[in-house]
């Protein structure tokens, strides 16, 4: 005699007909973890303390605190220098790009508290000879004469060096041992990026170079000072010729490998100098063919997705980064979906999930969804984030789905969040609803779940009894469908084996619900075949 045998559940498939899905997928599937082999619910979250703005849309961990933006843009990485004493941390899309330390971040009240514009701006203008002092004592050699020149820099108070102005008119120095030499320098109106102090670097003609070499420094105030530094006794080459700021509207900024920070304006790829993400060299950007939506890393490299295909970028350094052009025509809807997994990377595309790797990429749920019944996840409004070795989604404002990139299954849940960020430290996903951080999935309360299977069809069959394998069947809901018609609805079943109301049939389908773990599902004409 036929009987109806399920041991593995599955997850959705809403581009395949429901008599027609695989063995296991499901109609209905929520609420659900598969992953153990067997139908268990999700945990529901739990409340955790945080201090968070109003209708916040991103959070960050820092140290003991949490940082949160009004803003759904916010990308913010930790300083990549080793045991940053300022414990800063860089961000993008809370207007033009910015930095915090533990100096100003933290405070009464929602974080961060404050705030500097990243970069270090060129002074706007050149050092200005006021006076060479001295006598030359032996004006008719002219062997020892230098004809210099003056460029200085800003200096923030995190040490952090800028580009230096255009270089002075040339100064004529007759006995430079002897001689020194008094400059008027720029002055900084506005100074929105936390500079304190002045550097003087002057020219020193090498082979057939001219660099400029250290000279001093000095507190921001200093509109005029002196050179009477000898001329064996000059300091370092000035290295920060290219350290431009990032331009005022960059977004999306990352952390890749060996400390290099990458963001995006417009089509435009930038990268900073390795382990300095205030500077940003124009010599690094990179133009692409459609304008960036957003960048992970995955492993060692960079993947930018786009209004058009994806990139794959990798490279030791900023100046020497490859760019591979995928194949696949999938473009990202939403920038807050873009997540590292790993070696891979998890994107919304207009048709389904994008998987992008060094190899290539591909449509991940292309064999789950076809362009109209993706649309139901409303993927432009997608913000995801790991969780175990799961792409966790919230969508629409209302809801949430999961999807499993080790088996492809794809399962929903009723629960929405604001904002995500998951800490590796303690291996947690934290979520947040208006002012209320929580901890994801970690409460001893199991959510209600719901899988509805397939519609199984058995010609002219007549399923009398059912075995539902769980060892809490009083929190076990069961229902039965035969040719579409609702025949039995137990809620709950309280016993693992029970009868079903007598129906000969040829589409048959069930739901099991609640809480309790569930191992297998049989219907059968007899109880002696269960």
């Amino acid at each position: 005699m036929p009987s109806l045998d399920l041991q593995q559940f599955g997850g959705l498939a809403p581009k395949i007909a429901s008599r027609k899905l695989p063995d296991g997928a499901a109609q209905t599937s929520n609420n659900v973890r598969l992953d153990s082999g067997d139908l268990q619910s999700l945990f529901d979250s739990t409340n955790v303390a945080g201090t968070l703005r109003a209708n916040t849309k991103t959070i960050y961990k820092y140290n003991n605190d949490w940082f949160s933006f009004t803003e759904d843009n916010v990308s913010l990485i930790a300083s990549p220098v080793a045991q940053d004493q300022y414990d800063r941390v860089y961000y993008t899309g809370n207007g033009f790009p910015k930095v915090t330390s533990n100096l100003i971040a933290t405070g009464a009240g929602a974080d961060p508290q404050a705030s500097y514009q990243l970069g270090v701006p060129a002074p706007v203008d050149v050092p200005v000879l006021v006076s060479v002092n001295n006598t030359d004592p032996d004006a008719e050699d002219f062997s020892d004469d230098e004809t210099r020149f003056y460029v200085m820099t800003y200096v923030t108070a995190y040490g952090e060096e800028g580009p230096p102005s255009g270089p002075s008119a040339a100064i004529e120095v007759p006995a430079p041992s002897l001689q020194t030499v008094t400059l008027e320098l720029d002055v900084l109106v506005t100074n929105t990026y936390n500079v304190t102090k002045k550097r003087l670097y002057r020219s020193s003609t090498t082979g057939n170079d001219t660099e400029f070499f250290f000279v001093g420094e000095y507190p921001l105030a200093t509109t005029q000072v002196t050179d009477n530094v000898a001329p064996l006794a000059i300091g370092a080459l000035l290295e920060t010729e290219d350290y431009l700021p990032p331009p005022s509207n960059m977004q999306g900024l990352v952390l890749g490998p060996n400390g290099i920070a990458a963001g995006f304006a417009g089509n435009e790829l930038l990268f900073s100098e390795p382990f300095l993400p205030y500077a940003w060299p124009s010599a690094y950007k990179r133009s692409l063919e459609f304008d960036i939506v957003g960048i992970a890393t995955a492993g060692t490299s960079f993947v930018v997705v786009t209004t058009g295909k994806p990139y794959f970028f990798t490279g030791v350094s900023p100046d020497s980064m490859s760019e591979t052009q995928m194949e696949l025509s999938q473009s990202c809807v939403s920038a807050r979906s873009l997540v590292d997994m790993g070696n891979y990377v998890i994107y919304a595309s207009p048709d389904g999930l994008v998987g992008v790797q060094e190899n290539g990429a591909e449509l991940l749920t292309e064999k789950i969804f076809d362009k109209r019944s993706w649309q139901t996840y409303q993927p432009s409004t997608i913000h995801a984030y790991k969780w175990e070795d799961f792409y966790v989604a919230f969508y629409g404002g209302t809801s949430g789905f999961m999807y499993d990139p080790n088996t492809g299954h794809f399962t929903t849940f009723d629960q929405y969040y604001d904002a995500g960020f998951n800490d590796l430290s303690e291996d947690e996903l934290y979520v947040s609803s208006g002012t209320q951080l929580k901890t994801w999935s970690t409460s001893t309360t199991k959510l209600n779940k719901a899988y509805k299977s397939k519609v199984y069809r058995i010609t002219d069959s007549s399923f009398s009894c059912a075995k539902v394998h769980t060892d809490n069947p009083e929190l076990v809901n069961f229902k039965v469908w035969a040719d579409g018609v609702l025949i039995t609805d137990l809620a709950p079943i309280n016993t693992e084996v029970f009868r079903l109301a007598p129906r000969r049939a040829t589409d048959w389908e069930f739901e099991v619900s609640g809480t309790g773990d569930v191992s297998r599902v049989t219907l059968a004409t007899s109880m002696g075949e269960l």
